[in-house]
């Protein structure tokens, strides 16, 4: 790596963890710690005293605040239904996916992939410990990329208040463990609109030091759609300069009201890297059909995508189709049929 690039990673991570100090510290230094009895340290976003002088609440606010929460339970409706990994990694229980993947791609040819990804509680350690399996960074990742090497690991939630969320990462694979941080903030922009950042800054044996940003924004359109637009970064030392992915998801549901709803998401994105020299790697669109089948922890899904790609850029660019299939078994308390 040249020594401006170099420089580049130190002043990044310097920034970096000024900002998360900053973050940190805001409301004191004991609550940094926060406490073992699963309950949230006060946050950054804790309330400040009544001003006698707003005008009083009436049917305006009552009606802005229904409409907001209805946008905020569709966002996290979908997030639950497609199985977001970060909305996963999240909840207050234990949660895992288990995943039979069958993939045809007109260039690769066909290949079959198991993954078990989430999270599983580590009470008798701590109420903030979890055991981390696959940690992915969101749904948009094409099929290449959630074939990564399976990953197990350690997060431990060292901070979370009404908006955001600071963790402390371990992950461990076959060059070694792959210490890291993660930070969260979500917010609106109206009464329709969210927004949720995400940044990851974490380091690996064979890649060095290297950061994952997320930025995303959902409108709801109606009851039952919403527009999402996704935007991922990854730089580091190894990188091919910051490793780019934007695009647009239209999602909506249907039959939401019965015991077997169907979820439909209609997708188009780019990625592409800025160096050596900048450039799209791959323009794709599809379109993923998502339902339970059977049972209420048996989810199918089909996604059909056309990509037009240049893996190399001496290479042509041409377009070729890929299907995926995806049988997932979703293990949760709250699913389980047969009780305790």
């Amino acid at each position: 790596m040249k020594g401006n690039q170099i420089a580049g990673v130190r002043n990044w991570l310097q920034l970096f963890w000024t900002l998360a100090f900053l973050a940190l510290t805001q409301t004191g230094i004991p609550a940094l710690a926060g406490t073992e009895d699963g309950t949230s340290p006060v946050g950054l976003e804790t309330a400040g005293p009544h001003d006698p002088n707003e005008p009083p609440i009436t049917w305006v606010d009552e009606s802005h605040t229904a409409i907001t929460n209805q946008a905020q339970a569709l966002t996290e409706w979908m997030d639950a239904f497609f199985g977001d990994p970060n909305y996963d990694l999240e909840q207050a229980e234990s949660f895992l996916r288990l995943e039979f993947i069958q993939q045809w791609d007109e260039d690769d040819g066909s290949d079959f992939n198991l993954r078990l990804r989430g999270k599983v509680q580590l009470p008798q350690i701590s109420k903030r410990l979890n055991l981390i399996f696959q940690d992915d960074e969101g749904e948009e990742l094409t099929e290449e990329e959630r074939q990564q090497e399976d990953q197990i690991g350690l997060q431990y939630n060292m901070r979370e208040g009404e908006r955001s969320r600071f963790d402390i990462t371990l992950g461990w694979a076959s060059d070694g463990p792959r210490p890291g941080v993660r930070y969260r903030y979500e917010n609106s922009f109206n009464a329709n609109t969210s927004y949720r950042y995400l940044q990851r800054l974490q380091h690996e044996s064979g890649e060095g030091f290297y950061t994952i940003g997320r930025f995303d924004i959902n409108h709801r359109l109606a009851e039952n759609k919403i527009l999402r637009w996704f935007n991922r970064g990854i730089w580091g030392e190894e990188t091919d300069g910051v490793e780019w992915r934007t695009g647009l998801s239209l999602r909506q549901r249907k039959k939401q009201d019965t015991r077997r709803p169907v979820a439909i998401a209609y997708f188009t994105s780019i990625n592409g890297v800025t160096r050596p020299n900048s450039r799209v790697k791959n323009y794709r669109a599809g379109v993923l059909w998502r339902r339970k089948i059977y049972r209420d922890y048996l989810f199918f899904e089909v996604e059909p995508a056309m990509n037009y790609r240049q893996r190399k850029p001496e290479d042509d660019r041409e377009p070729a189709w890929s299907v995926v299939l995806r049988l997932e078994i979703a293990l949760e308390r709250d699913l389980r049929r047969v009780k305790d």
